[in-house]
C-alpha cells in the first residue's frame, strides 16, 4: 500500500505531502482545482510519460516521491534481483526528479533505476482506474485481455504451453516469408538475375584487401613522376656523382682519421663509425639511382591505374565503403542466391514442419477455448451479481466466442462482451449501448471481482462517478467501502454519496497569491468533512439545512454495517 506521496514543483503544486491510510481515501475539490494532478504525479512517479511542461513555471526542478509498504513476495524478489533489499521494514521509496531542460531521474531507495524496471514493478504496487480505462472497453480487441486477467491462474499453464508452439510457428512463418518475401516467380527470377550480376561484377574485379591503398599511392607517383625524377637526380648527384659529393668528402675525412686511429681508442671508434656511414651512404646512393632509373613516364600506365581505381570506386558506391565491406556483401548475396536456388526444397520442408505445428497448436488452442468458456460462465454470473448489487437489476451479460482463421499469441478466440441493461432487450456489444454511468458501474463490478484475485494492494479510482447520481451513486459509494475492507482505495469524486464513506478525506483547492496560481491539499478534520460534504450537496448555497443534511449522510455512512 502507499503510505505517503510527496510532490514538489509539479504543475500547479508547489509543495504537498499526503499521508494515505488503510481503507477509503477520498479526494474532493472544485472542478479545475487540480484533483487529477495527484493521479498524474503518481503515474509519473511510477514510470509514466514525462513532459518538461510538468515542471512548475519559474522553477528548474520538480520532485515526486512515493513511499510504499511492500508485502508481495514476487515484488520483493524482483527488487532483490535489482539489488534492492526490503527485508528490514518492507518499505520502498520511489522518487522521480524532473528538470525543466527535459532530463529526469528515477530512483528506488536512492538507487537509480531504468524506467522499464519502474513500469514493471508498478503493476505490483497500484492499479489506476480512470475514464480512459472505461474507453478501453469500447475496443473489443481488449475484451480477451479482461477475461484472461480474471482467469489468469486457470489459464497460465495452458497458455504457456501454447506460446512455446506459437513461437515455433511464427519462426517458421518468418523463414517462409524470408524465402519468398511474398514474391511471385517472376519477381524471384528477377532477384536471381540481379544477384548473379552483382556476384559476377565483384568476382570479375578480382579484389584484394591491400590493393586500393596501393593504387592510390601509385597514382600519386605517376602524377608527380617528373618532379620525383628531378629531385632524386639532384640528390644522387650530391650524394655520389657531382664534382663535389658527399661520398668523396666522407672518403677523404675517413683517410684523415685513418692516419690517427692508432693513437687513441676514441679516434679508432670515430674511424669505424665514419666507415660504416660511408658504406651505408654508398648503398643509399645506389638505391636512389635505381629508383630514379625505374621511374616510368608512360601515360598509359597512369591511365591503367586510374581505370582500376574507377572500377573499385564504382563497386564501393554500390556495395560498401571498403574492399572488406564489398567482399562481405558478396558473401551475403551468395548465401541469399544459394538460399533462393534451393528454396523449393526448403519451402517444402518448412511447410511440412508448419503443418505439424499447426496441428499441435489447434489442439492446444481448443483446450484454451474450453477453459476460457468455463471461466466466462463464472465471470458472467459474478458480473451480473455485482451489477445487481449496484442497482442494475435487469442486466444480462454474456461473453461471446468466435474463432479466428489464423493463430495469435492469445490462441484463436475472438472475445466480445455482450450486454443488455434492460429487461426484454437483446444482447448487444457493450460498446454500442453502454452509457458513461453504465460503463463506470460495469468497470467497478469488474474491479470488485478482481479484488479477490489481484494481489495489488492499492486501487486508484479517478472519477468513478462519471454519469451516475442519486441511488446509483450511493450504491457505488457502498461498493467502494466494501472493497476498501480488502484493499487500500484512493478515489477522486464529485459526489457526496461516495465521499461520506471516507476513512480519510482530502480537499483540493486552487488558490491565487501574488499573481501565481497554486493547488493546495489539506487533510480534513471531522468538522471540515461536514463543510465539504455540504459544499458537494449545495455548491455555493450552503445553508443550515445543507449542513444538517451533510451530517445526516455522514452519520448514516458510519452506522452502515459494511
Amino acid at each position: 500500500m502507499i503510505l505517503e506521496l510527496y510532490i514538489n514543483n509539479f504543475a500547479l503544486v508547489e509543495e504537498v505531502r499526503l499521508n494515505f491510510e488503510n481503507g477509503l481515501n477520498i479526494l474532493t475539490g472544485e472542478t479545475g482545482s487540480g484533483k487529477s494532478i495527484i493521479i498524474d504525479a503518481l503515474n509519473l512517479c511510477l514510470g509514466g510519460r514525462f513532459d518538461k511542461s510538468f515542471v512548475r513555471k519559474g522553477t528548474n526542478k520538480g520532485l515526486i516521491e512515493a513511499t510504499f509498504n511492500v508485502s508481495n513476495e514476487k515484488l520483493e524478489n524482483e527488487l532483490l534481483e535489482y539489488g534492492i533489499d526490503t527485508s528490514l521494514d518492507k518499505n520502498i521509496i520511489i522518487s522521480r526528479e524532473i528538470y525543466a531542460d527535459g532530463k529526469n531521474i528515477s530512483r528506488i531507495n536512492g538507487r537509480n533505476v531504468r524506467l522499464s524496471f519502474l513500469k514493471n514493478i508498478s503493476s505490483f504496487l497500484i492499479d489506476v482506474h480512470s475514464q480512459h480505462e472505461n474507453q478501453v472497453l469500447f475496443n473489443k480487441e481488449k475484451h480477451i485481455e479482461f477475461l484472461d486477467l480474471y482467469g489468469e491462474e486457470k489459464l497460465k499453464i495452458l497458455k504457456d504451453e501454447y506460446l512455446i508452439g506459437y513461437k515455433k510457428y511464427t519462426e517458421i512463418k518468418n523463414k517462409l516469408n524470408s524465402l519468398t518475401e511474398n514474391k511471385d516467380d517472376i519477381q524471384i527470377a528477377r532477384e536471381i538475375d540481379l544477384l548473379k550480376f552483382q556476384i559476377d561484377e565483384i568476382e570479375d574485379a578480382n579484389l584484394s584487401a591491400e590493393e586500393y591503398e596501393e593504387l592510390l599511392k601509385q597514382r600519386e607517383v605517376h602524377r608527380n613522376s617528373e618532379k620525383i625524377y628531378t629531385n632524386l637526380n639532384k640528390a644522387y648527384l650530391n650524394l655520389y656523382e657531382s664534382n663535389i659529393n658527399a661520398f668523396d668528402l666522407i672518403s677523404k675525412a675517413l683517410k684523415d682519421l685513418g692516419d690517427l686511429s692508432n693513437f687513441d681508442k676514441k679516434l679508432e671508434d670515430y674511424y669505424s663509425n665514419l666507415e660504416d656511414i660511408m658504406y651505408r651512404l654508398q648503398d643509399l646512393s645506389k638505391d636512389v639511382r635505381d629508383y630514379k632509373d625505374n621511374i616510368d613516364f608512360d601515360i598509359k600506365n597512369l591511365d591503367d591505374v586510374e581505370i582500376r581505381i574507377d572500377t573499385i570506386n564504382n563497386l564501393r558506391r554500390k556495395y560498401g565503403n571498403t574492399i572488406e565491406e564489398i567482399l562481405e556483401y558478396k558473401k551475403k548475396i551468395t548465401l541469399r542466391l544459394d538460399e533462393i536456388l534451393s528454396r523449393d526444397e526448403k519451402i517444402i520442408q518448412l511447410k511440412e514442419s508448419l503443418e505439424k505445428i499447426k496441428e499441435d497448436l489447434n489442439k492446444k488452442s481448443k483446450k484454451i477455448t474450453l477453459r476460457r468458456k468455463e471461466i466466462a460462465k463464472e465471470l458472467e454470473n459474478k458480473i451480473c451479481n455485482e451489477l445487481n448489487s449496484l442497482n442494475m437489476k435487469n442486466v444480462s451479460f454474456k461473453v461471446n466466442f468466435e474463432e479466428r482463421e489464423d493463430f495469435t499469441h492469445n490462441g484463436k478466440d475472438i472475445i466480445e462482451f455482450m450486454i443488455s441493461f434492460n429487461l426484454g432487450e437483446d444482447l448487444k456489444p457493450i460498446y454500442k449501448i453502454a452509457s458513461g454511468g453504465e460503463m463506470s458501474r460495469f468497470m467497478l463490478a469488474f474491479k470488485t471481482i478482481l479484488s479477490d484475485i489481484d494481489k495489488v494492494e492499492t486501487l486508484v479510482f479517478d472519477e468513478i462517478d462519471t454519469g451516475i447520481s442519486g441511488i446509483a451513486a450511493q450504491i457505488v459509494g457502498d461498493k467502494l467501502k466494501i472493497i476498501s475492507n480488502k484493499k487500500q482505495i484512493i478515489c477522486i469524486t464529485h459526489l457526496p454519496q461516495i465521499a461520506v464513506n471516507s476513512d480519510v478525506h482530502f480537499n483540493i483547492e486552487k488558490i491565487t497569491q501574488e499573481d501565481r496560481t497554486y493547488t493546495r491539499i489539506e487533510k480534513l478534520t471531522e468538522e471540515d468533512k461536514v463543510q465539504e460534504i455540504a459544499r458537494l450537496i449545495g455548491g455555493l448555497n450552503i445553508t443550515q439545512k445543507t449542513i444538517e443534511h451533510a451530517k445526516e449522510l455522514l452519520q448514516i455512512a458510519k452506522n452502515k454495517d459494511i
